[in-house]
């Protein structure tokens, strides 16, 4: 939604392109799309589209993802050479993907995934990440600088969310919100229901732990023991205003994982502050330093035993907390601030598009060594799909 406003800001129109069956308008979820913007299916390893993007004809081509751009690079090559093409990575896959194998002594320079997804951002004319610790990881390992990848933060309202200003006194209990599709979410509350909310629960005694999330599992939704346990699952939620409503502390105990956190940038949006990990906590800052995140950051689970316990009682605590929340909301995540900061950078990279300077070399190089062998392997796909090769 960030990159459709800041897009039409140039344009106005916006086709957004999906490989997934759409299903009709709840294909967009719960957001209201502009005028202007267009939703069509494009299957994989379907070459006829050529056409159809040439005859768009579009200025710019946005790629979700790495693995996107992995499938219709080539595509979009034959159909549009001379488009400007940008990634946005949403987050690192392969820091994500070998955090979890990280677990089992993994390092995430050492992988298929790293290669690819550094493969694609270097063939793409520019690309963004979404979290500071990244813009700093593919400069720092990788030699992959700002002239290539740019740190654009999600972008928030001014205004504060419904139920922001609850004070203290008209606020208890703990929240858990995130997909449970998602591997980092699962293991994280796994782990917090297993070992420190026993031990929370029994400090805190009557206070109670809300679950929120889409696609629990069958083992999700057995903790729901509100009585026994004091856990109340609630599966998904339309408003984010309902889930945070009444809401003293915010948890993501997230052991591994890549990005920002959502779930916390929501929390501090709705006045929330939060009880995390590092990797939790990773990103949202302008530095690694994390003495100003709002609430708590702690690793074992002694500590999250202390600082649950902490910022859900001590009053002077949480508000100071609270106060960093719309600091750094204010200060980093504001929608103006970064819709601007979006709107200059994106009209540098058409600047220097116009001006011939890009695509780089490198992303040259990269770009004809990838297209010929992603080009036909795709095409002997779609034939094989469509019976013209036999199995044999």
């Amino acid at each position: 939604m960030q990159w459709i406003r800041i897009l039409l800001e140039f344009t106005d129109r916006v086709v957004l392109a999906s490989p997934s069956a759409l299903k009709g308008e709840l294909d967009w979820g719960y957001q209201s799309m502009p005028e202007g913007v267009e939703l069509i299916s494009i299957p994989l390893n379907d070459w006829s589209r050529v056409e159809w993007i040439r005859e768009l004809d579009p200025a710019i081509v946005l790629f979700d993802r790495f693995i996107t751009e992995e499938q219709f690079g080539p595509l979009v090559r034959d159909a549009v050479p001379g488009a400007l093409r940008l990634l946005e990575t949403e987050d690192l896959h392969f820091l994500r993907k070998a955090r979890g194998e990280g677990l089992k002594g993994m390092t995430h320079f050492q992988s298929e995934t790293a290669i690819r997804e550094t493969a694609s951002i270097l063939r793409s004319d520019h690309s963004f990440v979404v979290s500071s610790y990244e813009a700093r990881l593919l400069n720092r390992e990788f030699g992959i600088g700002p002239e290539v990848v740019d740190w654009i933060p999600f972008a928030y309202p001014d205004t504060r969310a419904e139920g922001a200003n609850e004070d203290f006194d008209a606020r208890s209990g703990f929240q858990f919100i995130g997909n449970f599709r998602h591997a980092p979410n699962l293991d994280g509350i796994r782990w917090f229901r297993s070992e420190i909310w026993p031990l929370v629960r029994k400090r805190l005694p009557g206070v109670e732990w809300k679950i929120h999330g889409a696609y629990p599992s069958a083992e999700v939704m057995q903790w729901h023991r509100p009585k026994e346990d004091g856990i109340r699952v609630l599966g998904g939620v339309k408003n984010l205003s309902d889930a945070f409503r009444g809401i003293r502390v915010n948890l993501a105990p997230l052991r591994f994982g890549a990005g920002v956190k959502g779930k916390l940038l929501d929390g501090f949006h709705h006045g929330l502050p939060a009880v995390s990990t590092p990797v939790g906590a990773e990103g949202l800052m302008r530095t690694e330093e994390t003495s100003d995140f709002p609430g708590v950051v702690v690793e074992s689970t002694q500590d999250w035993v202390e600082a649950c316990v902490r910022l859900h009682e001590d009053r002077e605590h949480w508000l100071e907390s609270r106060r960093r929340a719309r600091s750094l909301m204010s200060e980093i995540y504001s929608s103006e601030k970064v819709n601007l900061q979006f709107q200059r950078r994106l009209a540098e990279i058409l600047a220097r598009h116009d001006r011939g300077e890009t695509p780089r070399w490198i992303s040259r190089i990269l770009r004809d060594e990838f297209q010929t062998g992603r080009k036909y392997f795709s095409k002997w796909i779609e034939a094989k799909s469509s019976g013209s090769i036999q199995n044999r």
